[in-house]
């Protein structure tokens, strides 16, 4: 049997060669699922393939048409459902890229689930079953607990190995560290504004930081963020880790700086944080609350959580033709600040966007209009202290997004279900071939035909075909 998965849109398993996809026994395929085919058996156009095993060991079996399968792996993006949180899967040929990873153990289940998939699938093949996932890159965007926390209990369990940590190189200081807004050595310029030491660079930075009393919450223990840099100090000695480095971006004009060994399928372009000086020490901008900033005060005392959260790695993932933006809690003035770095410029343009920041009214309309996505995808939860995503944040993601159906997919409102009726998480599913994307989400009343609400984008609307 050979490994495949699906190439196109509207792929399908057929009982029969020849079956057509409305026939009830006909089950719809997800672009880039794995199927398990005899390739030497093609008949007609169709051959034989099959389903890895899943949980309770069931099966599908059947026959796929030869033109809807490719040997390559494709794009896959889940955005996770971690509650109120970001947490980012991504699957292609030779790669898999973790961006964030939620506040809770969720995400270290589902990556749980998914080495056991792999393990089974491994087993279907008479294959020796894999013990562990290699995750070429885990990115953080900045130190918010609802983005790296999740991240911690991954890096702790033996199963997964990571080649590289990258973050923005922003600490989280502890309580009576001395450091300016907590985060740093903070610098006022002669036009006013304000700079930030980057104190966070390789493995060993992360030693020294653990090693100090930088670190301490008042009652004198380990914060979160240093309870993270100790469990990855511990899978770097554990040769469970490769290294770990700082993403920014130094001058927009210079040639693009993209993130390595990922394989070649998956290019990330680094767009953000975009440092304040092209040479020197790496130093970010501090930005305001914009609340502050009056016309008598354009400068006002930078803020700590819009400098953490202003500050995220930006990352614009190219697949083939299609692109896929990533922009962590990206505010107001930071979204300002990226505009008149690049512009011109637009190389925020993408077919499909995850919305900053959780779907936060502390964004920037301009900046919304440069990427114009497809596509928008919200990472909420139900944290009443937060009440994301917005509905003005909703409301301008698809008066400007791309086309006559913008589509708006949201984690909170999307629910998966199990046969007993339990809700289960909403995850949203993107796919692509590197010319299509299709975009899916489970259907809440189960279906074993096709369990997915699909789109694909450009959305042409429900009743196209007619």
């Amino acid at each position: 049997m050979d490994i495949v998965y699906v190439s196109v849109t509207n792929g399908y398993l057929a009982r029969n060669a020849g079956d057509s996809a409305r026939k009830s026994s006909s089950s719809s395929r997800l672009l880039g699922a794995r199927l398990h085919a005899d390739l030497a058996s093609e008949v007609n156009g169709w051959v034989p393939a099959r389903t890895f095993p899943d949980e309770k060991g069931h099966v599908k079996t059947g026959f796929i048409q030869r033109r809807q399968i490719s040997t390559r792996q494709q794009l896959k993006v889940f955005y996770l459902d971690v509650g109120q949180g970001d947490a980012t899967l991504i699957e292609a040929e030779g790669g898999i890229v973790i961006i964030d990873g939620g506040p809770n153990k969720g995400f270290h289940e589902i990556l749980v689930k998914r080495l056991e998939a792999l393990q089974r699938a491994d087993a279907d093949l008479q294959l020796p079953p894999r013990s562990t996932l290699f995750i070429n890159a885990m990115i953080v965007t900045h130190f918010d607990k609802d983005h790296f926390y999740g991240l911690t209990r991954i890096l702790e369990d033996p199963r997964f190995e990571v080649g590289t940590l990258y973050h923005n190189g922003l600490p989280r200081y502890g309580f009576g560290s001395g450091k300016d807004i907590a985060l740093g050595d903070v610098t006022e310029h002669h036009d006013g504004t304000r700079s930030i030491s980057t104190d966070l660079t390789g493995i060993d930075s992360a030693r020294s930081l653990v090693a100090g009393t930088l670190l301490k919450t008042e009652n004198g223990n380990d914060n979160l963020f240093s309870e993270f840099l100790q469990s990855a100090i511990a899978a770097k000695d554990a040769n469970r880790l490769g290294s770990m480095d700082r993403l920014y971006r130094r001058d927009p004009d210079a040639p693009v700086r993209t993130i390595s060994g990922v394989g070649d399928d998956l290019e990330f372009e680094i767009l953000g944080p975009v440092t304040t000086r092209t040479s020197g020490s790496v130093r970010l901008p501090a930005f305001p609350d914009p609340h502050s900033v009056t016309i008598t005060n354009p400068n006002p005392s930078p803020s700590e959580s819009h400098t953490v959260n202003g500050n995220s790695v930006v990352l614009r993932l190219q697949y083939g033709d299609r692109r896929f933006l990533f922009g962590g809690d990206l505010n107001q003035p930071a979204q300002q600040y990226l505009r008149r770095k690049y512009g011109q410029r637009n190389p925020f343009r993408a077919h499909v966007n995850k919305a900053c920041h959780h779907g936060s009214s502390d964004f920037d309309l301009p900046f919304l209009k440069k990427v114009k996505p497809e596509a928008t995808v919200f990472s909420s939860g139900d944290n009443g202290s937060y009440d994301h995503p917005l509905p003005d944040a909703m409301g301008a993601a698809a008066k400007h997004g791309q086309g006559d159906f913008p589509l708006i997919f949201s984690t909170e409102l999307a629910r998966d279900n199990k046969t007993s009726g339990k809700i289960m998480l909403g995850h949203i599913n993107a796919r692509s071939n590197g010319d299509d994307v299709l975009i899916a989400q489970k259907k809440e009343k189960a279906s074993t035909r096709n369990p997915w609400h699909t789109f694909s984008i450009p959305y042409p609307g429900p009743f196209s075909g007619q």
